[in-house]
């Protein structure tokens, strides 16, 4: 009835594809006419009709813009680790955490050296791997992961665990947690020195990482 009553008052004998805008539309309506170029961009609507039937899933494909694939994604996608676990994992991944060398780069006046060992400048892969306090965690982690192979090398890591990741074996989904509680707790106890000047004992924090993994494994 809203088709047949849109063809009576304002397309009548015209051709929806070419004819003007009609006014005395609403917001909506006028939407939807503007839309047109869409489907005529698109090679018209039969482009998104399968089954005779029109396919929203068709059209969004085609309007969405075209990214590029990241070879990581199941680590953020098929992790069972807590969600504000995998979102530090995301940001570090993108190196987009507020590490020292990031700041710097922003030209603020602060100084550049890793606050968990105060030995070398606090870069990504110095914080999480080359750092003598967290090479202690991940030491007892892999331990605990039953793989050694876990390499100290934040690229080639973050290689092996995307590969890992596309696994639904319980051993590699423990072991992803795993991954994704420690970076995330680490990233913690950084923040916690740098606002609190205060620091955890590596032992406390791997029992914490355990503790969250098994959680999170039981939970599925």
């Amino acid at each position: 009835m809203w088709v047949k009553w849109m063809h009576e008052y304002y397309i009548k004998s015209k051709d929806f594809w070419s004819m003007d805008v009609p006014t005395g539309l609403t917001w909506s309506m006028r939407k939807i006419w503007h839309q047109r170029n869409i489907f005529a961009q698109a090679g018209g609507v039969q482009s998104f009709v399968h089954g005779g039937k029109f396919r929203i899933c068709k059209a969004y494909q085609f309007l969405k813009p075209k990214a590029t694939s990241v070879h990581w994604k199941r680590i953020i996608c098929n992790t069972r680790a807590s969600p504000k676990s995998a979102f530090i994992v995301w940001l570090a991944l993108q190196n987009r955490l507020a590490t020292k060398d990031r700041l710097l780069s922003w030209n603020l006046n602060i100084d550049g050296q890793c606050v968990l060992c105060q030995k070398s400048p606090e870069t990504l892969h110095h914080l999480f791997f080359q750092c003598e306090y967290s090479a202690a965690i991940w030491s007892k982690v892999i331990q605990f992961s039953g793989d050694q192979r876990w390499n100290q090398n934040w690229p080639e890591l973050i290689e092996w665990m995307a590969k890992k990741s596309r696994s639904t074996n319980d051993t590699d989904s423990y072991r992803n947690i795993l991954f994704v509680e420690s970076i995330y707790a680490i990233w913690i106890q950084r923040n916690f020195k740098v606002f609190s000047n205060k620091l955890d004992s590596c032992s406390n924090v791997v029992n914490r990482i355990l503790f969250r993994a098994a959680c999170r494994q039981d939970r599925y």
